[in-house]
């Protein structure tokens, strides 16, 4: 199978080699047709010359032709009206023009100069003349000129073989050119090769040295760079999330097996087996939810995840959200408050996902609000946009934590506060499904003062569809 490099080398070759090709036919033609025009011109003038001169001899004066070349050796005859030679002068080597009785008749019928080619021999040609004329008298008689084409044969070997000599010394000059043309445009090529092979082998930070100049190369290369960078990325993030949800996986089971062991060791009342149930079934709850969001998140990844696309009453999810997570609230102390809008608020968008969205907000405030604070969820529209506010008068989220909150597994942990449980999902869920309704969320948070986290979802509009993919 033939490289790129020598496949170009081959395609550059072979244009040389046509472009030659027609530069040397071009050129033989070109000479061979000057030299033929000048023979005739040549001989256009001496047969004018000589048939003047046999048809007037009383005038001295001969017509001419500045600046015309008269070329030798040539011979000539004087042919009467019936094909006799009547008068000749042969060459400096005694050869005789020859007379073609054709040529005659197509002279005198045609009344113009008639052109031949004839051989004397194997090798010599010549090219003649038929030239009719009248003389004083009126009567008719025919000029033959001929002129040896020795000379235009030997110019045209002499141009054969110089072509021959020249057009393969060009093209490997051509061949030698269009390596080295392939050579520097393809060695940035290699280079991307050697790099992709290198990260191939897991070696992630290695990157391909970016061309100055942005042309193809340079911005393949900075192409190439920047997807290696994401792909780093996203490796990192995937090593990461798998040694987290190790992590997160191996607390419940540990604390399962422990619990179920020492309740095998020996016989036990059976309130004690019901409490080791009762703690198993609680960490199994805790395996079902960490596996419902690991399962979530990788559909997420996936793209699988199909958003149904409805007009949903904002107002009516976040009033049954509130109902939801109200006992919860109970039970940790704090105080939810829900404001009412005062009109409905209706949006375009998947009730399931709203609805968790919510639960996740407010699930979050009351988890990270000591007991006698209070949690707010307020409502409002501002131009086009759903907002959504979820207050609280937590602990507050440290201002080095802010810009990591809605990364996976991420979490601001109190050892001294049991209700600060999970792992660290939920937000990292909540952003998706925000940003797959086309919406954004912001956080404002002050340490020891609480946090406030707004979200936008644009509102319905007319030309909603019932269904539609997003993510």
């Amino acid at each position: 199978m033939l490289s790129i490099r020598a496949k170009l080398t081959l395609w550059y070759l072979s244009l040389a080699a046509l472009v030659l090709f027609a530069f040397a036919v071009t050129i033989y033609l070109y000479l061979s047709h000057g030299l033929l025009n000048a023979i005739d011109t040549s001989l256009v003038n001496q047969a004018e010359r000589v048939a003047h001169a046999v048809g007037h001899p009383s005038e001295t004066e001969e017509p001419s032709q500045p600046g015309v070349l008269i070329l030798a050796p040539q011979f000539v005859s004087v042919v009467d009206r019936d094909g006799k030679v009547a008068d000749q002068i042969p060459d400096a080597e005694g050869h005789e023009v020859p007379v073609s009785k054709p040529a005659l008749e197509r002279a005198a019928s045609e009344w113009k100069p008639q052109y031949d080619e004839v051989s004397l021999s194997p090798t010599e040609h010549v090219r003649i003349i038929t030239w009719p004329a009248r003389d004083e008298d009126g009567e008719t008689f025919f000029v033959v000129v001929g002129q040896s084409l020795r000379e235009v044969q030997r110019a045209q070997r002499q141009l054969v073989i110089l072509l021959a000599i020249v057009n393969p010394a060009a093209l490997l000059l051509a061949g030698l050119g269009g390596l080295w043309l392939a050579n520097g445009a393809l060695s940035p090529v290699d280079r991307l090769t050697r790099a992709a092979e290198r990260i191939g082998r897991g070696n992630l930070s290695e990157r391909v040295e970016e061309r100055r100049s942005q042309d193809e190369i340079g911005r393949l290369a900075a192409t190439f760079n920047r997807m290696i960078s994401r792909l780093e990325q996203a490796f990192e993030r995937e090593r990461r999330f798998t040694a987290d949800a190790s992590h997160e996986l191996k607390t419940p089971l540990a604390v399962l097996r422990g619990d179920i062991e020492v309740a095998l060791r020996r016989e036990r009342a059976p309130e004690e087996y019901q409490r080791v149930l009762k703690s198993s079934l609680e960490e199994i709850a805790r395996l079902t939810r960490l596996t419902d969001d690991l399962l979530t998140l990788a559909r997420l990844d996936a793209g699988e995840s199909v958003l149904a696309i409805e007009p949903v009453r904002l107002d009516r999810l976040a009033a049954e959200a509130c109902a939801y997570i109200g006992p919860l609230a109970n039970s940790a102390g704090v105080t939810l408050h829900f404001d009412t809008p005062q009109s409905p608020i209706e949006v375009e968008g998947d009730q399931k996902r709203l609805t968790q969205l919510l639960v996740n907000l407010l699930d979050n405030a009351i988890k990270y609000t000591h007991a006698g604070g209070s949690t707010r969820l307020a409502l409002s529209v501002i131009d086009s946009f759903a907002v959504i506010e979820v207050t609280d008068t937590g602990r507050g989220i440290p201002a080095s934590a802010l810009s990591h909150i809605f990364e996976r597994f991420y979490r601001q942990t109190d050892p001294r506060d049991s209700r600060v449980s999970g792992f660290g999902l939920g937000l990292a869920i909540s952003k998706w499904i925000v940003d797959a309704h086309g919406g954004s969320i912001q956080v404002e948070s002050e340490e020891g003062r609480g946090s406030r986290f707004t979200v936008r979802l644009p509102l319905q509009t007319n030309d909603a569809e019932p269904e539609r993919h997003r993510g």
